[in-house]
């Protein structure tokens, strides 16, 4: 039996805890323990890693091997935590780096479903995909029964299209997708993810669909922490003592405050940053800590133009030699 999503995510952390460890259950054993933990170094994958080896100790199994998949886009403190577990970590790499697609494909800008619909309209032949992207497609709510238009660009940034910059998604295929799917066709493991469904409304939707476990004849799937929200992943770490990543915790940088990162995802990704106190950004708080390597993003792959047509400019004046 399947309880609705929203008493689940309002059970006590033990109830979700041991939730968890049966979802875990249910999958190894479905998959006669091919399996691997999907580890970014964040947050949610220690917890996820604690969790699986407290499993396969209950059951006397040998651990399950740890995958990271180094995107050529994670920040600095992501790449020396994930070392420290040493050979435990297979690690992977994409055949083309972040800096390459950028030159290539574009900049992601805005959000991947926007991204994606500019790059198609900038890079199209097709007038009537053009055309669908500029105004959108019709359709009516099975709910309601109003008509409504999707599948657009959004007015606000339809200016991007002739914008001189390339916009794009693509990224996250070429550095996240593809080399964790090779992965996974060349050894035959299928994977546990920290994925938690209330992370985004399509995460929701697809817990909806398929519950904790999804299985199919394309990839099998398991999300333990599907019911879990931050807190819970916070209150764990802090009941058993769970080593985690620095870059969460607040730092001064060369006397400069700099405010822990409440996400780890793809450091130099601008989805969402519009969205952000303009003058603490994702990238604001990049330059502090990483002063050598923001240059070269900004300045060489001329990102500063890109990320000016969301608001965001830097001052270089500060820096001498790539330090502050």
């Amino acid at each position: 039996m399947r309880f609705p999503l929203k008493e689940m995510q309002g059970w006590t952390l033990d109830q979700k805890v041991h939730h968890a460890l049966e979802v875990i259950d249910v999958f190894y054993q479905r998959m006669q323990g091919k399996v691997y933990i999907a580890f970014s170094g964040g947050k949610d994958s220690v917890v996820l890693a604690f969790l699986v080896d407290f499993y396969t100790d209950l059951i006397g199994a040998e651990k399950v091997p740890m995958v990271f998949n180094n995107t050529t886009n994670e920040y600095k403190e992501i790449l020396e935590f994930v070392r420290t577990y040493g050979d435990r970590v297979i690690w992977l790499r994409p055949k083309m780096t972040f800096a390459e697609s950028l030159k290539v494909n574009g900049y992601p800008l805005v959000g991947k479903e926007q991204a994606h619909y500019i790059f198609q309209v900038q890079n199209t032949k097709s007038e009537k995909l053009r055309q669908l992207r500029l105004y959108g497609r019709e359709y009516k709510s099975k709910k309601t029964g109003k008509s409504y238009i999707a599948g657009k660009i959004s007015e606000k940034w339809k200016f991007l299209i002739n914008s001189g910059i390339k916009i794009t998604s693509k990224c996250c295929d070429i550095l996240k997708k593809r080399p964790v799917k090779q992965f996974e066709k060349a050894s035959g493991l299928s994977p546990f993810t920290g994925e938690q469904a209330s992370e985004s409304s399509l995460r929701t939707q697809r817990y909806l669909r398929t519950g904790c476990n999804e299985f199919s004849d394309k990839r099998n799937i398991s999300r333990p922490l599907s019911i879990f929200n931050d807190e819970d992943v916070w209150e764990l770490i802090r009941k058993y003592s769970i080593e985690y990543c620095s870059i969460y915790d607040d730092q001064t940088i060369n006397g400069v405050f700099v405010p822990g990162e409440k996400r780890t995802g793809c450091a130099y990704c601008a989805f969402g940053v519009q969205y952000e106190d303009k003058d603490n950004t994702r990238f604001h708080r990049l330059q502090i800590r990483e002063p050598n390597r923001f240059k070269s993003f900004m300045l060489k792959l001329d990102y500063q133009k890109a990320l000016s047509f969301l608001g965001l400019n830097f001052n270089f004046d500060a820096y001498k030699n790539g330090e502050k």
